[in-house]
């Protein structure tokens, strides 16, 4: 289905706040099993790096393939469950170290392709709140990066 395509750095469309809220990640097109031939869906429950109006990362060991479209079920604090529509644009498999000494964690970066407005009124409304109490995160910090100890 999707192919692996390593993460890309690029321009951000909306500011990435850094952020650690439930997920849960449900693939829309089917797999086949490679031992019985059955059709399956893949569902995974994980947690955001960061989040913004335009997508998520999300860390997970076992980060789904670049361009496998999927429903993301996002668990807000206080403001229940909003669901969105994307598409993974990037993964990132492995534990990785920058210049700046920071190790990234490994998972997947989701576009958001849709939702109803009051679910996108909500996450901007959630992601306002969390403005004064955390800065953007530089192109760099988009990626999900986390201190070294």
């Amino acid at each position: 289905m999707g192919q692996w395509r390593q993460e890309e750095a690029g321009p951000q469309r909306f500011a990435r706040i850094a952020t650690a809220v439930r997920v849960r990640v449900s693939t829309v097109d089917p797999e086949t099993g490679p031992n019985d031939g059955k059709l399956f869906f893949r569902s995974c429950e994980e947690t955001t790096a960061n989040l913004s109006r335009g997508g998520v990362f999300v860390r997970s060991w076992e980060p789904l393939a670049a361009g496998r479209r999927v429903v993301v079920a996002i668990q807000l604090p206080g403001q229940g469950e909003l669901q969105l529509v994307g598409q993974v644009a990037w993964t990132r498999r492995e534990l990785t170290s920058t210049a700046l000494g920071r190790v990234e964690s490994p998972g997947y970066g989701i576009e958001f392709a849709g939702g109803s407005n009051a679910e996108l009124i909500t996450l901007d409304g959630y992601l306002k709140g969390l403005a004064p109490k955390s800065r953007p995160l530089s192109a760099a910090g988009a990626r999900a990066a986390t201190p070294q100890p």
